[in-house]
């Protein structure tokens, strides 16, 4: 094989961590959740910013929620680049929208704090494991 020829393969994908397809296979594990709770409770009224919507615009916030997840899931379950963002990102409108409907939305809180706590965790260690998007 010729030098030109060695130099024109490309290398092969590396292995993604263990923690990126767990987090990956939680992600479209969330996205069958959502669709299960959406099929099985129809009336209920997803809150967005401290509103709870009913209607089309209700079923069109809870709907798109499943194919985000199995978005996100996929893309790191193959360590895609774009997924880092895409994560970050959707993790912070979860964030933002839990505090906002913590302060404006009656209690209890308890599950709403225990989200907010555990989606800082998780940025941050996406954060810290940001350099592992690579494939």
């Amino acid at each position: 094989m010729s030098r030109s020829t060695e130099q024109n393969i490309l290398p092969a994908r590396e292995r993604v961590p263990f923690d990126l397809v767990f987090f990956g296979a939680w992600m479209i594990f969330s996205g069958f959740v959502d669709t299960y709770f959406i099929l099985a409770n129809p009336q209920y009224a997803l809150p967005v910013f401290g509103v709870k919507l009913g209607g089309p615009a209700g079923w069109f916030l809870k709907s798109i929620a499943p194919p985000i997840h199995f978005f996100l899931g996929y893309g790191a379950l193959f360590a895609r680049r774009w997924a880092y963002l895409f994560l970050m990102g959707y993790s912070f409108y979860g964030l933002l929208n839990a505090t906002v409907n913590r302060l404006f939305l009656p209690p209890p809180h308890r599950i709403r704090t225990i989200f907010i706590v555990g989606t800082i965790l998780f940025m941050g260690y996406l954060y810290w494991r940001r350099g592992r998007f690579k494939n």
